[in-house]
């Protein structure tokens, strides 16, 4: 399975800290589409609007509406349920209208989890989100198929202390439901950080991309600060197989900088057993 995983595009009408997120997001999108317009399933973790205002999500949608790539979208903490629902009001939500859905593509079940709350910038579960979760996690496991969660919020502290203020607040509750769910749940896959992330969470590997249009650079520590500067957006391209999931990391915007070199036939080497992408 091929995965294109974006995040944090903030889509807005004016610049976000000099940079225009509108044209950020469509060199992504054109990127995406000339390399990999076969992904399997093209995911968004949040963050679609910088104010969440009804013209921005008229702005995200009419984008959408002009690329032929079909992207499974998340709210994030700069977004708006009610205004969101009401611009995509195809899109799906559960029955106590949060964000949260199932996508069943390749053989793998794709959790999508709306982890916002209105008036914080935090992450929040509360008793219905959890409940649903725990729900498709136990439907995935009579299903006997393999579970990608997706959120926006970082479920875990990650040692910088901007983000970790902001991160999914008393996850208790899901890191219960990740230890009973190690078996089923494969990668988990988020967004908010602004910056690349990897590791693991109760055993269960995560990731996270940079913002497509102002990336962050991680402050480990307590510094009550983040710094904004010349760091290359990107997207995370995961491959998936019944063994292994592989992340990349595509800085979009350099591609054009890039310096090909043929490698010869002396140096080519491909192990018999290892797996085609």
């Amino acid at each position: 399975m091929k995965l294109v995983h974006l995040s944090d595009i903030h889509i807005h009408g004016e610049s976000i800290d000099g940079y225009d997120p509108i044209d950020r997001f469509q060199r992504c999108l054109a990127h995406v589409e000339k390399r990999f317009a076969d992904a399997d399933a093209i995911v968004v973790t949040g963050d679609l609007t910088h104010d969440g205002q009804t013209v921005s999500y008229e702005r995200l949608k009419g984008l959408l509406s002009g690329s032929p790539l079909k992207l499974h979208l998340l709210l994030g903490n700069h977004d708006h349920r009610d205004r969101f629902r009401a611009t995509f009001a195809e899109h799906p939500a559960d029955e106590n209208g949060f964000i949260q859905y199932v996508a069943d593509t390749d053989g793998y079940r794709l959790v999508m989890l709306d982890t916002c709350e209105p008036g914080t910038h935090a992450g929040h579960l509360c008793e219905k989100r959890l409940g649903w979760l725990s729900d498709r996690l136990r439907d995935a496991q009579r299903d006997a198929i393999p579970v990608l969660l997706f959120m926006h919020h970082n479920p875990v502290a990650v040692g910088v202390w901007a983000a970790d203020v902001l991160s999914l607040i008393d996850d208790t509750g899901i890191r219960n439901l990740l230890r009973q769910n190690r078996d089923t749940v494969r990668h988990i896959f988020f967004g908010h950080t602004h910056y690349s992330l990897s590791g693991a969470l109760e055993g269960i590997p995560f990731s996270a991309p940079r913002s497509t249009n102002h990336p962050c650079w991680p402050e480990i520590g307590d510094k009550r600060r983040t710094g904004i500067g010349p760091i290359a957006p990107n997207y995370n391209v995961a491959l998936i197989t019944s063994h292994a999931v592989v992340i990349h990391t595509i800085d979009f915007m350099l591609e054009d900088q890039i310096v090909w070199q043929d490698i010869p036939d002396e140096y080519a080497y491909v192990h018999a057993s290892a797996p085609r992408p």
